[in-house]
């Protein structure tokens, strides 16, 4: 006898496939590299920012507290995960 699973099989309760965010920690400096912020906009040396990431890996928005970050992500009805 085969047996056939559904992805839903496998949901955890209030896990939704599809719509994970990634919170990653980035310094000021990063964020100016990677065009996050202005290079007219100028932040305090070593500034830590967290950065919302979708699954494919592009900027949903950034904050500087990671309790914003992920409060942004639930608003969305996303899953928030860290990435170090």
């Amino acid at each position: 006898m085969t047996e056939r699973f559904e992805s839903d099989d496998f949901e955890e309760p209030g896990f939704l496939a599809g719509r994970i965010a990634y919170i990653k920690p980035t310094g000021s400096d990063e964020a100016h590299r990677l065009g996050l912020i202005p290079a007219n906009i100028d932040l305090p040396a070593g500034m830590k920012l967290y950065v919302l990431h979708a699954e494919d890996g592009s900027v949903l928005g950034f904050t500087d507290g990671y309790a914003s970050a992920y409060g942004a992500a639930v608003q969305n009805e996303l899953t928030p995960v860290s990435v170090h």
